[in-house]
């Protein structure tokens, strides 16, 4: 008897363990069907994703820094970088849609460019490197825009972040589910995605296997840079106007976006599944009225007990091994 219900525990175990947010997320939407019948509503859900787009865009390539062993703080602003760099071309220099945006995630890329420079080559830790670039680039955006809102953005552009497909499905949610099936192949079935995961795990090994490290990481950041710029524009998209203080908690966000959804799983999904827990959480909280600031605290213990959790699980499966 005991030996089975060991075994029934071990089952479940491995169960939760592989669901991982996802069992989360279930758990959320049975305990507040039950509290409040606003919640389990197909409005609600769209509501839902649309408000996790810009992080979970974010997020999938902070996962592809993070799952390399390093860590990026200047992915916030460099969302909030592009997404004004592409509002004052397209206001100030009469520029075509397409070529603003092309352009604003180039830098946005080259941002991610320079942080991995600083953090392979400069060999100053990536905390304290991307850090930097932050401050760096938060004074670029106060300068080239003055401290000001970038307004009277065409409707071509805010469909990005307003617009619908069939009056059914936000434009946001089908560019990040693109985003992630994209991520999930890179990491999967690439060299590249192979190259990261060996990077993160142990660099030392990867170099003398024959991977190149130095530009493994270079091409990490500079992904993560690309999809900051991406989620930038879609952030300018939604709020209607360039601003400059719209990302300063997105870093964050998406780093722990990776940490609830234990993206070192190798699963880029589970990053979406990390971004879809901070959404619903967000989402209940303000259905249940509770004050946003009790919100932050909520979610700061979340993000606290998410490593820890993970950190435990880390422990277990070495003990198993």
């Amino acid at each position: 008897m005991d030996k089975a219900n060991k075994n029934i525990k071990e089952k479940l175990g491995t169960i939760a363990n592989g669901m991982g947010a996802w069992l989360i997320i279930l758990i959320l939407i049975v305990v507040m069907t039950l509290i409040n019948d606003k919640f389990f509503t197909v409005s609600n859900f769209i509501n839902v994703f649309r408000q996790v787009c810009v992080v979970g865009i974010c997020a999938l390539g902070v996962s592809f820094v993070v799952l390399g062993g390093e860590i990026d703080l200047s992915s916030g602003m460099s969302a909030t970088f592009a997404g004004c760099n592409a509002a004052l071309l397209i206001t100030k220099c009469n520029m075509p849609v397409w070529l603003a945006i092309l352009i604003a995630v180039a830098i946005g890329s080259l941002v991610g460019l320079v942080s991995g420079f600083i953090v392979t080559y400069w060999k100053i830790p990536s905390f304290i490197g991307t850090l930097g670039m932050q401050y760096v680039v938060q004074g670029f955006i106060l300068i080239t825009t003055n401290s000001m809102p970038v307004t009277g953005l065409p409707d071509s552009f805010l469909y990005l972040g307003r617009g619908y497909i069939a009056n059914v499905i936000p434009v946001p949610v089908v560019i990040m589910l693109i985003f992630f099936i994209i991520g999930a192949f890179l990491l999967k079935y690439t060299p590249f995605g192979r190259s990261v995961i060996a990077v993160g795990e142990n660099p030392e090994a990867a170099a003398l296997s024959g991977l190149k490290v130095k530009m493994t990481k270079m091409l990490m950041f500079t992904l993560g840079g690309f999809c900051a710029a991406c989620a930038g524009i879609v952030m300018t998209a939604r709020l209607s106007s360039g601003q400059p203080s719209s990302g300063s908690d997105l870093s964050l966000q998406a780093l722990a976006a990776v940490y609830i959804g234990g993206t070192f799983n190798g699963s880029m999904f589970n990053t979406l599944a990390g971004a879809l827990v901070w959404g619903f959480i967000n989402n209940s909280l303000n259905l249940l009225g509770v004050s946003a600031y009790w919100q932050k605290v909520v979610l700061g213990g979340i993000i606290i007990l998410a490593v820890l959790l993970d950190t435990i699980r880390a422990k277990v499966s070495v003990k198993k091994q």
